[in-house]
């Protein structure tokens, strides 16, 4: 197999379409479509499907733009790797994250970068509340909230994270599941001490309906679903953190859907440091890679030991 055809199956992927992975590539759309069809007569079966939202990938589809986002975070990190030897990416890089993605997510994409320059030093601070980026906190930082223009940062929205409303088993086998707003009122419910966009539903007048029980306010989302996964009630936490694990969580009342934005903010500064600049460019294109987890809960491309 060919990596540019691999490579045009992920711009077919990523833009559910034959004619936007042509521009995506700057190539045409004939060179795209015969692309995939080599890949296609190579694998032995159809790697996407027409739906109508566009061009989704079959069963065989999903298992190739794994192997293949795997593939470019790899070359991406021998690349970075290359070019930085003539300017020494060494030191400490300092990324603050929210909890959640910090401890849950940021470790594994930074092990292939980690790797790759056995002179690069990575530093974590996890916490909700920002860090401070002018003043030094960090060097780098990924938000859920964009930064406002005063503060002549470098933002850069990359995902948007999907949640909704789960129970664990446990609680569902002892309560049953909410099918309206109404009996979601009657629910026990796990809510947060903190404001958060993983917001209860509201009604049509924009009234917010949550549990009138709640037994557990939690003050981050692993703590979160933590009290979700013991049974405590029900919750509204994200996608990826609910799927996790071999028992995930359920989902409820479906309908109710909630989106964030996920922004990797940096100091203007770091297009001057080879460290800053690599680790701020690896971010970006895991998290591009890692699009699908953050959307769904699909399984992330970078796998746990």
């Amino acid at each position: 197999m060919d990596w540019i055809d691999l490579r045009t199956a992920l711009a077919v992927f990523e833009a559910q379409s034959h004619a936007g992975a042509a521009r995506t590539l700057g190539v045409s759309q004939p060179t795209v479509s015969r692309r995939i069809k080599t890949l296609e007569a190579a694998m032995g079966r159809r790697l996407f499907q027409r739906t109508p939202q566009g061009l989704k990938p079959t069963e065989l589809g999903l298992v190739v733009i794994e192997r293949a986002q795997r593939m470019q975070i790899e070359a991406a990190a021998l690349d970075r790797a290359v070019s930085s030897l003539d300017v020494g990416a060494r030191g400490r890089v300092t990324i603050a994250a929210a909890d959640g993605v910090g401890n849950e997510w940021l470790p594994y994409a930074l092990a292939p970068l980690l790797s790759a320059h056995p002179s690069l030093d990575t530093r974590t601070v996890i916490g909700m509340e920002a860090a401070n980026i002018a003043a030094g906190e960090a060097d780098i930082a990924l938000r859920w909230i964009r930064p406002g223009q005063q503060h002549s940062l470098i933002a850069r929205r990359v995902v948007t994270a999907g949640g909704g409303l789960y129970a664990s088993k446990g609680y569902l086998d002892r309560h049953p599941a909410p099918q309206s707003l109404a009996e979601l009122s009657d629910a026990e419910g796990v809510g947060w001490v903190v404001d958060t966009v993983l917001a209860w539903p509201r009604s049509n007048d924009g009234v917010e309906v949550a549990p009138a029980r709640q037994r557990y306010r939690a003050s981050s989302p692993t703590d979160h679903v933590a009290a979700l996964r013991c049974g405590l009630g029900v919750g509204v936490t994200s996608h990826r953190l609910a799927l996790a694990g071999p028992e995930p969580l359920i989902r409820v009342l479906p309908d109710h859907e909630v989106r964030m934005e996920l922004w990797v903010v940096s100091h203007p500064d770091m297009r001057l440091n080879a460290a800053h600049r690599l680790v701020h460019d690896h971010l970006i294109d895991a998290l591009a890679a890692d699009r699908a987890h953050f959307d769904s809960g699909a399984v992330s491309v970078f796998p746990k030991a």
